[in-house]
């Protein structure tokens, strides 16, 4: 059994915590705004809204940086692949999960534009979910050697499912 020890994220809380915390802090203070008394000068408006806009942003960095890319360990092996967040995130219900190979539908590996590096994705059938990995800092080799023991476990369950039963191979 191979442990790894990456940066976990899925893609859909990623989505959501992007469009849905702005929208809750735009809503938010348009609420503010529209309940304040019209006496109030022009200046303290425009700070209001910059308070608002940059506490947003310092959420959002928060968010992305601790709840969303957590720390995981990654184990390997010839029955399946178990997952185990090191932290807990409110955005993620579950913090283990194990599933064995016949679930895992596809292993990919994918640039990322933004770090200018690479996230391995791993989309699962049972239940219905991608999952992303990506490399601690400093551990590049690390995340090169999960995903070439990713392909290699999956290569191998795909080749021994595909092959065609042979009645004089079996035993008495």
């Amino acid at each position: 059994m191979h442990s790894y020890k990456l940066k976990y994220h899925k893609n859909s809380v990623l989505l959501i915590a992007m469009v849905g915390i702005p929208a809750i802090f735009i809503s938010l203070m348009l609420y503010c705004l529209f309940n304040l008394p019209t006496s109030l000068s022009e200046l303290s408006t425009l700070f209001l809204v910059a308070t608002a806009m940059i506490s947003m942003a310092l959420f959002l960095l928060w968010i992305t940086r601790t709840q969303i890319f957590v720390h995981s360990t990654v184990l390997i092996n010839e029955n399946g692949i178990s997952i185990k967040l090191k932290s807990t995130s409110f955005l993620y219900r579950r913090t283990d999960f194990f599933c064995s190979w016949e679930n895992v539908t596809s292993v990919t590996e994918m640039f990322d534009n933004f770090n200018g590096g690479y996230f391995y994705q791993i989309a699962f059938n049972n239940p219905d979910f991608v999952a992303n990995f990506s490399p601690l800092k400093n551990h590049e080799t690390e995340a090169d050697r999960f995903f070439s023991a990713l392909q290699y476990y999956q290569a191998n369950y795909q080749m021994v499912h595909q092959l065609p039963f042979n009645p004089s191979n079996s035993f008495s």
